[in-house]
């Protein structure tokens, strides 16, 4: 696995006042495919984290926001994007402005997106017309919109559309995600889970997820616990760690692999941006861990599922 240099700990933190968070849980009949919308509005600079995570849609309102992240290296600002899966940290800075975007599950990416998730993972893109309407001609849309609820609602529309003229997420699919959802003890069991073989479930973890089944099984493993312990402090880290680590180092070793950093140096930055993220979750009522939202796709139902959106 390619381990580029890390990006350094925030060093910026600002007043409450100068940084506004708000997330939206999407309707019942997206919930399978969108995490959730958030709206950040900052008034004076910051730099925060970003966590590993599924592929996302961004877009700049207002001011700059540049993304640093190990193995990406393109410093000019973008104003609609793609942001593939990743397994590994970045940052985010802004000298002040708005953005909002749309988190996409698995199952979402191949629904909305398609593609091969592989060959976008660590990778950040201009999003073009992958939702089939121009992103910069979205993102004029969401200005003009201005409030909140008004862009959910056309997101909302958007994203209903879209799944009602794609082709359904594939049975394969479908089924290698519930597995996952499972939390597969080993390769073996992973692969029963999903009814294929190794080699089959090797291709599509890649294609669909964006990383090898391994892989991908300890990356799940590790957002289950950071999602517990982000807010956490001291003792509490031990009791929130996931069943499935051996022990409080075996943890730590994974917090080196995804976050480049140990925990120590984690908690003891800022991560004012992050914190009022985990707030805005808790008044959504969004958990706070990064499992994946229950899926209401059925196998033999994906069709139907995505009708009933339309």
């Amino acid at each position: 696995m390619d381990r580029s240099p890390s990006c350094s700990p925030p060093q910026l933190a600002r007043p409450d006042g100068c940084l506004s968070v708000n997330i939206v849980r999407p309707s019942d009949h997206l919930q399978s495919y969108v995490t959730f919308f958030y709206f950040v509005t900052a008034s004076e600079a910051l730099t925060d984290f970003l966590y590993p995570e599924w592929g996302n849609v961004r877009f700049s309102i207002s001011g700059s926001w540049m993304v640093r992240m190990p193995g990406y290296e393109d410093e000019t600002p973008q104003t609609a994007v793609l942001f593939g899966p990743t397994d590994r940290h970045g940052a985010i800075d802004t000298k002040g402005g708005r953005t909002i975007g749309f988190g996409l599950t698995p199952i979402g990416w191949q629904a909305v997106i398609g593609g091969d998730a592989g060959a976008m993972a660590n990778r950040v893109v201009p999003l073009g017309d992958r939702l089939g309407i121009s992103g910069e001609q979205l993102r004029a849309h969401l200005i003009r919109d201005k409030e909140d609820q008004v862009i959910v609602e056309r997101l909302e529309e958007l994203l209903t559309r879209r799944l009602a003229s794609r082709p359904p997420v594939s049975k394969a699919v479908l089924a290698t995600d519930r597995a996952l959802r499972m939390r597969p003890r080993d390769l073996a069991a992973f692969a029963a889970a999903a009814g294929v073989s190794a080699r089959t479930l090797h291709r599509l973890c890649l294609g669909a997820f964006g990383f090898p089944p391994k892989r991908l099984m300890r990356l799940q493993r590790f957002l289950d616990t950071l999602g517990q312990v982000r807010t956490a402090v001291g003792n509490s880290v031990r009791n929130s760690m996931d069943e499935a680590y051996c022990d409080q180092s075996h943890f730590y070793r994974d917090f080196r692999d995804f976050m480049a950093m140990t925990p120590r140096e984690y908690f003891g930055a800022p991560r004012l941006l992050m914190a009022a993220a985990a707030e805005a979750q808790v008044r959504a009522g969004v958990t706070l861990s990064f499992r994946l939202p229950p899926s209401l796709v059925e196998e033999d139902s994906a069709h139907a599922v995505t009708g009933a959106a339309a």
